[in-house]
């Protein structure tokens, strides 16, 4: 029998207690701290902490069966990745604010209907950062306001059906456009999964 305990998202209890935090570096927003944890059986260890800005990331739906994302390079990893359009929030800002002028600036659309679906933790062993989620509708183009960092960024309109292919068989690897797809799907996918074979 399935149990009924609730799994969601909570605090408490905590089974590891926080007996040191030294700050090791800061650059802007980003901090990394390191701590020492202990265990209620007496274990301890070292723990990184980082905190950075949480941000939006947006699924843009054009019609009734196209997406608008973006193919993005991007630094770290030396590479280009099929993602969603995204952004950091910004002093003050509230998701939603920034899920609008993140849309817009990326890929110069605009939307008539906004709704928050969740938000999920996209690096939990990491960071407490939090990525919310919005479904934009009613898309009206406009002019792309990039900032000089997103330099070389291409807006690609891609069927709905073509992009739950290209996740189910591991061709997005962009971890928070992965999530958001996976909790806009009910909404938005109004298609029985379909067999695809997974790339190795």
């Amino acid at each position: 029998m399935l149990s009924r305990e609730n799994l969601k998202f909570r605090r408490t209890p905590k089974p590891w207690k926080t007996v040191e935090t030294r700050l090791l570096a800061s650059l802007d927003d980003l901090k990394l701290h390191r701590d020492r944890i202990v265990s209620k059986t007496g274990f301890q260890m070292v723990h990184p902490r980082l905190f950075v800005d949480d941000f939006s990331i947006i699924i843009p739906v054009l019609g009734r069966d196209k997406l608008v994302m973006v193919w993005n390079y991007r630094h770290a990893i030396q590479g280009w990745e099929l993602e969603l359009p995204a952004g950091h929030i910004e002093n003050g800002e509230s998701p939603e604010a920034c899920a609008r002028r993140e849309l817009e600036e990326e890929t110069g659309y605009s939307a008539g209907s906004w709704k928050k679906i969740g938000w999920f933790h996209p690096s939990p062993g990491l960071s407490p950062q939090r990525a919310h989620a919005y479904l934009a509708r009613n898309l009206k183009k406009g002019v792309l306001h990039r900032e000089p960092y997103e330099f070389g960024m291409q807006v690609k309109t891609l069927g709905l059906r073509d992009v739950y292919k290209r996740l189910w068989r591991g061709d997005i690897v962009h971890s928070p456009t992965a999530s958001a797809l996976g909790i806009a799907q009910p909404g938005i996918l109004k298609v029985k999964r379909v067999t695809v074979s997974r790339r190795s």
